[in-house]
């Protein structure tokens, strides 16, 4: 299978994401965190699962359940591993607790119950991909949690689903913080899904195809950071 080509971008004024083509746009004010999107790009880069809330309600429902659902097994485990802020047993509990609130209300009427969503969200999660391309979330949410303008700044960020961070950057690979979350991300991912496992299936939706937005300029050549080093810190 070939690299999914993917780019994340992220300023107050202008968000951009794309998957091989496949691209989401805004402009102006955001309401969600830059972390969150670029879960969006992560289940995209994941495949086999809806990721762009565009199209139809249903298809908006299951892009954001799986990206809310990845984004908040990955915050608590980053809360667990990083900050010691979260016992390591409550990770999935937590996350599972959030979306059954998300599907009842917040996104209601939802097209199937929390548990129907949640075997469909691990029935095609690729946890070896998730686990390989977290470093590039764990950098993201460090610099939300310490940096108190964090929302004003740039994000800029062109990979593939193959990338391997770990590898890719010495840095990473000598802090053990991102090491030992990454682990655990591993751990927890798991045992979500063999959770999910014993769930029993209902049929699946039909989603129409997915057309990509207009064709985009370009962010400005001093904003653009190419993957290398620490990734995510924001362009200046």
């Amino acid at each position: 299978m070939a690299a999914k080509q993917l780019k994340f971008y992220w300023s107050p004024q202008h968000q951009l994401f794309s998957c091989d083509g496949a691209k989401l746009e805004g402009h102006g004010y955001i309401q969600t965190n830059p972390s969150h999107d670029l879960v969006h790009l992560l289940i995209a880069a994941n495949g086999n699962m809806p990721w762009q809330p565009v199209e139809s309600r249903e298809q908006t429902c299951f892009a954001e359940y799986n990206a809310v659902m990845l984004e908040h097994l990955l915050v608590n485990c980053f809360n667990a591993g990083a900050l010691g802020s979260l016992p390591a047993q409550q990770i999935i509990p937590e996350a599972r607790k959030f979306l059954r609130w998300f599907v009842s209300e917040h996104y209601a009427p939802f097209p199937v119950s929390e548990e129907e969503a949640f075997r469909r969200f691990a029935e095609h999660l690729d946890i070896e991909r998730i686990v390989r391309l977290f470093p590039y979330f764990y950098s993201l949410r460090a610099w939300e949690c310490f940096s108190p303008d964090y929302r004003a700044e740039t994000y800029d960020l062109e990979f593939t689903s193959e990338d391997d961070p770990v590898r890719e950057a010495p840095e990473w690979a000598a802090d053990p913080n991102i090491l030992e979350t990454q682990e655990l991300v591993r751990q927890k991912l798991s045992e979500a899904v063999a959770e999910a496992g014993s769930i029993r299936p209902k049929p699946e939706p039909v989603f129409p195809p997915t057309s990509s937005a207009s064709p985009l300029s370009d962010p400005p050549a001093k904003t653009r950071q190419k993957k290398t080093g620490l990734g995510f810190k924001p362009a200046r």
